[in-house]
C-alpha cells in the first residue's frame, strides 16, 4: 500500500492510499484517510455515509466477489481534489471481470470527505444474474 506521507502527500496520494486500503480489505487503514462524515457515491446506484458506509461497501464487496484487486492506472490531484482512473479486477461466480472506474475525491483537512465512482456496472450485474 502507498503511504501518502512517504510519497510526498497531496490529494492524489491520500486518495490512492484510501482506494488501496479499501480494496485490500483493510478497514482500519482505510478510515485513517477519511473524515467521519465521508460520503461515498456510486453513481446511479447508491450513496453511503460515514465510516459505517465504508465498512458496508467493503463487507459487501468481500461477500459478493472473490480475488478482488485494483490497478491504479492514473492518479491526479491538486488543491483539495483528486481523480483516479482504476481497473477493479474480481471474480463473481467463477467469472473473471475487469471493471474500469473513474473516481473523484474531495478532501477536507487532508482527508477524503467525498468519494464518487463512475462505472458501467452491467458486467457485474450480469455476473450476479440480474
Amino acid at each position: 500500500m502507498t503511504d501518502p506521507e512517504q510519497s510526498g502527500g497531496g490529494p492524489a496520494a491520500v486518495a490512492r492510499a484510501l482506494v488501496e486500503a479499501a480494496f485490500a480489505g483493510d478497514f482500519e487503514a482505510a478510515v485513517k484517510y477519511c473524515t467521519p462524515d465521508l460520503e461515498i457515491r456510486i453513481e446511479g446506484l447508491q450513496t453511503l455515509h460515514g465510516h459505517e458506509g465504508l465498512r458496508h461497501i467493503m463487507d459487501f464487496s468481500a461477500e459478493v466477489t472473490a480475488d478482488i484487486r485494483v490497478t491504479i492506472d492514473h492518479a491526479l490531484g491538486t488543491g483539495d481534489t483528486a481523480a483516479i482512473n482504476r481497473t477493479t479486477h474480481m471474480a463473481i461466480g467463477g467469472k473473471e471481470l475487469a471493471l474500469e472506474v473513474g473516481s473523484f475525491f474531495e478532501l477536507r483537512d487532508g482527508l477524503v470527505c467525498r468519494w464518487i465512482d463512475y462505472q458501467d456496472l452491467r458486467i457485474v450485474s450480469e455476473a450476479l444474474g440480474h
